[in-house]
């Protein structure tokens, strides 16, 4: 196989954690004006999160129970879908800038394998199905990538 198949599954691998990321902080972002995708089925959940804290701010001065369980959630989740998008952006620039260097960063083609196979195994204790399928799908393309390099 060439080099340039190598890249495509690459290039596939990494764009869908830049969809995917962009996507869930997009979708956080529009929960902050009006909740909806990451808010609970029971709207009296979401009403507890206002209106307590985190035992994990305790040990921290200052605010006490402030910021809320809900403001904590939606910024774990913007957090995390920046940080997934900022996974395979960062991928993906290499490997448009020039591949080669994708096979010269000795450890690149096997953090790429690793981390996305962690999303995965996390997906398939906590979260749904697509997630599941999606980061499985960059999982085998990044592991094809890294077979064909």
């Amino acid at each position: 196989m060439s080099a340039d198949t190598a890249q495509a599954w690459f290039d596939a691998g990494a764009m869908l954690f830049v969809l995917a990321g962009g996507g869930h902080a997009l979708l956080t972002l529009l929960d902050t004006v009006r909740p909806h995708w990451f808010a609970p089925n029971d709207g009296s959940a979401q009403t507890a999160m206002e209106r307590t804290g985190m035992r994990f701010r305790r040990p921290f001065p200052g605010d006490g129970e402030r910021p809320s369980l809900w403001s904590f959630w939606l910024g774990f989740n913007a957090s995390h879908g920046l940080g997934a998008f900022a996974f395979g952006l960062l991928c993906l620039l290499i490997s448009v800038h020039d591949y080669h260097l994708v096979g010269r960063i000795d450890a690149l083609r096997p953090l790429t394998v690793a981390v996305s196979a962690a999303y995965f195994a996390i997906a398939l204790r906590y979260w749904f199905n697509g997630v599941m399928l999606l980061t499985g799908a960059a999982t085998a393309c990044f592991a094809i990538a890294a077979v064909l390099s």
